[in-house]
């Protein structure tokens, strides 16, 4: 792989931003092809098989978008290494429509989801729920990154080696909880010690807890795009969300909270009226 993108920052001129995604891209390849069942992982580029990409397509939960950058790399890479894979368009069609795991949760759920938790959990449906945290960026909260004078929080967002970070204000029910949950802390203490998969477990309880009723399910997206939704529903425009997700563009925070080609019709009607 190094001796790929070596070559591919000489011939293609490209930047060292792309270079780094890619090298990100292809080396998180054996893992994602063991998450989908593949075994054995091939022991090089030209081992891939149409198979191989076939079951990346189908066993993972993605968006269009990520599909599209992890093809590209994938595919530059098994054409420089003499996979005739790469020439077959075929393989690389693009999954099309939304994942069926995408789900939002109702007002009245959050409420319920927040309300029926304590301790730990509270904190936990409140950060994301409330304030549209991502689950990573929930455990790396510390003490000193809660602004309590401020009502803001610092928040890293998600990257292998740490994200971008950003300034966000609270949800005044955030601001509460934390007030007490902190009070006495030392300041490198991260907020919630728990593993990504203890902050799993702790969200599960919350949602039994809360009994949502039939066989809702829930999971740390669905708070983090439920809060976004509900959001820009009580008025707040995109920018403002896009900011407070951490998300690159408006165009993602549009696709992220579901708001689709009829919302968007009638949001256009109601301005019609505004302006007429």
């Amino acid at each position: 792989m190094d001796r790929f993108l070596t070559w591919k920052k000489a011939e293609a001129s490209v930047g060292d931003d792309w270079i780094r995604r890619l090298k990100w891209e292809l080396g998180r390849v054996p893992s994602l092809l063991q998450r989908v069942g593949v075994q054995p992982i091939p022991a090089s580029p030209r081992r891939v098989a149409a198979d191989h990409i076939l079951r990346l397509r189908e066993g993972l939960p993605w968006r269009r978008p990520t599909f599209m950058i992890l093809y590209a790399g994938l595919r530059q890479l098994l054409r420089w290494s003499g996979n005739p894979l790469a020439d077959r368009p075929r393989v690389w069609a693009l999954p099309s429509g939304e994942p069926s795991h995408r789900r939002w949760l109702t007002r009245d759920q959050v409420k319920r989801l927040y309300r029926g938790s304590s301790g730990a959990a509270r904190i936990l449906v409140g950060l994301e729920a409330l304030n549209g945290l991502r689950r990573v960026e929930v455990l790396r909260l510390r003490t000193r990154d809660v602004l309590l004078q401020e009502s803001c929080l610092l928040v890293r967002g998600k990257g292998r080696g740490g994200g971008k970070w950003r300034k966000i204000p609270m949800h005044p029910a955030v601001h509460r909880d934390l007030a007490s949950w902190i009070r006495h802390r030392p300041p490198d203490d991260r907020i919630l010690p728990l593993s990504r998969s203890g902050a799993d477990l702790l969200l599960q309880r919350a949602r039994r807890a809360a009994d949502l009723g039939g066989d809702v399910k829930v999971s740390h997206h669905d708070l983090r795009r439920s809060f976004g939704r509900l959001a820009h529903e009580a008025g707040m425009d995109l920018v403002q969300l896009k900011n407070l997700l951490g998300h690159a563009s408006v165009e993602m925070s549009v696709h992220y909270i579901g708001l689709d080609s009829d919302r968007m019709r009638e949001g256009l009607r109601r301005f019609s009226r505004y302006v007429a």
